[in-house]
């Protein structure tokens, strides 16, 4: 067999996008771990670090979801689950390294991770039965975030609105 007749193998990239993410994700995640600087201790830093959190299970679900198996009616329930169980997990090692486990924390991790999810379905290829539903989602994910989001909101008037 001659070198023409070798069939084209397309070379391997060192590493895969999954195992990519999977190393951001695990640097980021330290952020969770480290003492919150004196400057961020007052309410309105810890309203803003607050924010992080929905931040980042949002980009999180947006850079694994599209990687979980099966029907949205069975893989997003099983995808917050996950997400779910991971945010435990890091509550519960954060209480053990002199954070505060915060239950509020968890609900804005899902809070994150399904408006992650939400994006990733509506720019999905579009199918008319389900547009009203990814609209409303949408819509409804973004709504309950501002409603959490109201205390930095007022934080931030009465800090620049003194009067």
């Amino acid at each position: 067999m001659s070198v023409q007749d070798e069939p084209h193998l397309k070379p391997r990239p060192p590493f895969s996008l999954p195992w990519v993410l999977v190393l951001g994700f695990i640097l980021l995640s330290a952020l969770f771990f480290i003492p919150v600087p004196k400057e961020l201790r007052n309410a309105v830093g810890g309203a803003v670090l607050n924010t992080g959190h929905i931040i980042f299970f949002c980009m999180f679900a947006l850079a694994f979801y599209p990687f979980t198996k099966g029907k949205n009616r069975t893989r997003l329930p099983r995808f917050l689950l996950i997400v779910f169980a991971l945010s435990l997990l890091v509550e519960t090692i954060q209480s053990s390294v002199g954070r505060a486990f915060q239950w509020e924390d968890i609900m804005r991790n899902e809070l994150g991770a399904i408006l992650g999810i939400s994006i990733q379905m509506h720019f999905q290829r579009p199918h008319k039965a389900h547009w009203a539903l990814r609209i409303s989602l949408l819509v409804a994910i973004t709504v309950a975030i501002l409603v959490e989001r109201m205390p930095l909101y007022e934080k931030l008037v009465s800090l620049y609105n003194p009067g």
